[in-house]
């Protein structure tokens, strides 16, 4: 008889279980620096194109990638899970959003929503490991 109650509840709490699991299913680690390690949401990955106007006045056209980014650091128990926008040929990249989790409890403690300035990386850094995991992906209709 207690299984009759007992079971319902186990099911109901799987599914609520369930989503925070497949939010993370398509995360596929990058690289590691210590105990951070880089993920990139492969499912996430969109390419569009951005017209800028460059000093002499003249507009150029930039490939844009943007993902969802997961840096975990295991030191300070954090899961930071940002939504990031990538110029690999200005090498810059910036910041959409940003929610930061207790890794253990994946607890939310913050979040962002305000977009960052451009800012530039360099071809040792984990973003130019992340940006070239990114371009090795099979692009989605291709």
């Amino acid at each position: 008889m207690k299984l009759g109650r007992i079971l319902p509840l186990l099911c109901g709490l799987l599914l609520l279980a369930m989503p925070a699991a497949f939010a993370m299913e398509n995360m596929e680690f990058v690289d590691a620096t210590g105990p951070t390690g880089y993920y990139v949401d492969t499912k996430s990955i969109n390419y569009a194109t951005r017209a800028e106007l460059q000093p002499d006045g003249k507009k150029k056209d930039y490939e844009i990638v943007r993902a969802r980014v997961a840096v975990i650091k295991a030191r300070t128990n954090r899961c930071y899970t940002y939504l990031m926008e990538f110029n690999k040929e200005k090498m810059v990249y910036r910041t959409l959003s940003c929610k930061v989790q207790a890794y253990d409890t994946k607890k939310v403690v913050e979040e962002n929503k305000d977009v960052s300035p451009e800012l530039p990386f360099v071809e040792t850094s984990p973003m130019q490991t992340v940006v070239d995991f990114i371009y090795e992906q099979p692009r989605k209709g291709n």
